[in-house]
């Protein structure tokens, strides 16, 4: 089994630099291999890009912007009303992921309306969420890009995210039914929500699924032919997973902190499944975040490090 690769989250790794071209010079010199970051609009994406190619980092995931924080939103792709601005928001990030090279785009759903009964919008939130996954999903198709969809959890984090368990996402994605969309597996908000973390990766990483795919089809190895829109696992079974993070519970530190999480035992779940996407390192550093990386140095010293194409 091959080691997992691990990115470095630069919107919450290295706090102590300034500027993100700064955090990822920081994460090339760590040692990472891969970086992520939450927006980076607030930088020109080539300047994003050369930083990152001259340090050797690969950039694996962007989010689709999160609409106007100063009203209180945190993406958009649910939210009554604000159809036009989210398909504006992903134009923006599309631009941006090709730019850097990143293939795949976290399509924020966004928060219940401020004093909004969830149960009583749910419905109409259902709707507007999947009209916008069907369209993403078009745009995103024709740049090879991938669309993932990240549960976030409303005990402690976002009590108002419309989007807070992987059941809720794993029914999202079979009612849109495209192959470019996928689930992305953050542990941290999985175990607030539901703990039940062995039987929860193994059943939802496959919906987690890196596969090749072509336009609004996936190419299938396994059953040699192409296969249109949502594919079960049983049906495609060869598919490789697409990201997952990973933080502390409940502190959301470091995975070497103290806490709820046993991620030896984690990562060797991850590496039994099979999984070959990237790791997220996206936590609150407790120090300096250099000093506080000597868990994966810990992980590298005994599990070593992917060689290429693995």
């Amino acid at each position: 089994m091959a080691p997992l690769r691990f990115s470095a989250n630069v919107s919450w790794l290295f706090p102590e630099l300034p500027s993100l071209p700064a955090r990822l010079r920081a994460a090339g010199s760590s040692g990472f291999e891969a970086a992520e970051i939450g927006w980076p609009y607030g930088e020109p994406p080539e300047a994003l890009a050369r930083t990152a190619q001259e340090v050797g980092l690969q950039l694996v995931l962007i989010n689709t912007p999160p609409g106007d924080r100063e009203k209180g939103e945190m993406g958009l792709g649910a939210v009554p009303g604000r159809q036009a601005a989210f398909r504006d928001g992903l134009e923006q990030a599309v631009l941006y992921a090709k730019a850097l090279g990143c293939p795949r785009i976290h399509l924020m759903a966004g928060r219940v309306p401020q004093g909004a009964d969830r149960a009583a919008v749910r419905g109409e939130m259902d709707t507007v969420f999947l009209e916008n996954l069907r369209h993403a999903a078009g745009v995103l198709a024709q740049e090879n890009l991938v669309g993932l969809l990240e549960p976030i959890n409303t005990r402690i984090t976002d009590p108002r995210y419309f989007l807070d368990t992987p059941q809720q996402a794993a029914a999202i994605l079979e009612k849109v039914g495209r192959p470019n969309l996928q689930l992305q597996m953050d542990i941290f908000h999985w175990q607030i929500m539901d703990g039940n973390l062995t039987g929860n990766i193994r059943k939802f990483l496959p919906l987690v699924g890196e596969g090749p795919f072509l336009g609004s089809f996936l190419v299938c190895h396994a059953a040699s032919s192409v296969l249109p829109l949502f594919l079960p696992p049983h049906i495609c079974p060869h598919l490789l997973p697409g990201h997952v993070q990973v933080a502390q519970v409940p502190g959301r530190g470091e995975p070497g902190s103290p806490g709820e999480l046993n991620f030896p035992y984690l990562f060797q779940l991850l590496e039994d499944e099979g999984y070959k996407g990237f790791v997220g390192c996206e936590y609150q550093p407790r120090g300096d975040t250099v000093e506080g990386l000597s868990w994966l140095r810990s992980y590298w010293d005994k599990r070593g490090r992917p060689q290429a194409g693995q």
